[in-house]
């Protein structure tokens, strides 16, 4: 092969790697150690947590984790690599982090004929149609007001990142409503993060019929919510689908649909594809650029609020030093006020009268009390 056209191949393919890498640790908030929030137990960064997705970050777009966020990159660059006809939909967005990430492998691959489909109620969960989805009992995702991010705030994150274009479109509504309605013609990738029976089943039902040949189904929470994994084991039942569940992180998991289509090649001069590469690596060395601005900008942001919290502390302390110091002036004032007036003429003479009332109250039968009875 052409020296310069495998010296662009691993230029392009290291300032992509770069590009989507930085990404991923700005979109988890292990860049910066995005605080988890109270309800865990702890508002601390716990790097393991994070990996898991087993908490729920303070700012950052996504609380999927680091190895489920890895596993949506593996399946999107999949069906990128195998011409899997179709766009990308995720099912419950939260705060769009898993979506932005699917649009940057697109940017960063240059793939420009699908979209990344942006599904949610933007209001949080609804409450568990306990009548028709028995399996719903006992949900209470709908009392959680941190799962209801606005749409406007989920426009927003992908604005910052550079990333809300025309290939991002927004599905607003409850999946019932929503999904049956939605202009898909096909699906490569489908992503369900709907938590609930009824949601991974509304998703299934009018969405997995799309999906593409080779695409592929990854069910956020299969392993944490018994009411998501009955869904697709209902569905699945239902429709004689025999999927082959692979697990991500011991809480995701997903499949791929059968059948491989034949693929098909097409020839281009090596110029061309240098020229191709070169364009490429441009657009992605400023997106590493201006994320780095962003990731930095972050960790700045954070250490202020730290140097802040540290100022506020260092104060206090200098407070507490300052009272302690006056308490111990006022302590050594005060010995040597007793100390001067032992010392005093006064005390002395009037010692005598000090020692004959000492041993009268001890001697005298009826206490000292008494004798001022009698002096009446």
């Amino acid at each position: 092969m052409n020296a310069e056209l495998v010296g662009s191949q691993d230029k392009l393919m290291r300032v992509r790697n770069e590009y989507l890498d930085l990404m991923q640790a700005f979109l988890t908030g292990s860049i910066y150690r995005d605080f988890a929030q109270a309800r865990f137990g702890s508002n601390l960064f716990d790097s393991h947590r994070r990996e898991h997705g087993l908490d729920w970050p303070s700012t950052a777009e996504t609380m999927i984790g680091v190895k489920r966020l890895a596993n949506l990159r593996a399946l999107t660059e999949s069906v990128i690599a195998d011409n899997v006809p179709g766009d990308l939909i995720e099912t419950g967005v939260w705060r769009g982090g898993a979506c932005i990430f699917m649009r940057a492998i697109l940017y960063a691959n240059s793939v420009s004929d699908k979209s990344v489909w942006v599904a949610d109620s933007f209001e949080g969960l609804p409450a568990g149609n306990t009548l028709q989805y028995p399996a719903d009992a006992g949900s209470d995702f709908h009392t959680y007001s941190q799962l209801a991010v606005s749409l406007e705030e989920v426009k927003e994150n992908f604005r910052a990142h550079g990333l809300l274009d025309a290939q991002v479109k927004f599905v607003k509504g409850w999946f019932k409503d929503s999904l049956p309605k939605v202009p898909i013609d096909r699906l490569a990738l489908l992503r369900l993060d709907g938590d609930m029976y009824e949601s991974t089943m509304d998703a299934l039902t009018y969405l997995y019929p799309k999906l593409s040949r080779l695409g592929y189904v990854i069910v956020d929470d299969y392993h944490v919510v018994p009411a998501c994994k009955a869904a697709v084991s209902d569905y699945c039942e239902k429709n004689a689908i025999r999927p082959q569940i692979v697990e991500i992180d011991g809480v995701g998991v997903y499949w791929r649909k059968s059948s491989v289509p034949e693929g098909q090649s097409e020839i281009v001069s090596t110029n061309e594809v240098v020229a191709s590469f070169d364009v490429q690596i441009a657009r992605l060395d400023q997106a590493v650029l201006e994320l780095s601005k962003r990731a930095i900008a972050q960790l700045n942001r954070c250490l202020s609020e730290r140097d802040e919290l540290i100022a506020s502390m260092t104060q206090s302390l200098a407070e507490q030093d300052r009272q302690i110091v006056n308490l111990k002036q006022t302590l050594v004032q005060r010995d040597e006020y007793i100390a001067a007036l032992l010392s005093s003429a006064s005390w002395r003479v009037t010692e005598p009268l000090r020692v004959m009332g000492a041993l009268l109250r001890k001697f005298h039968p009826l206490g000292h009390t008494n004798l001022k009875g009698r002096e009446k």
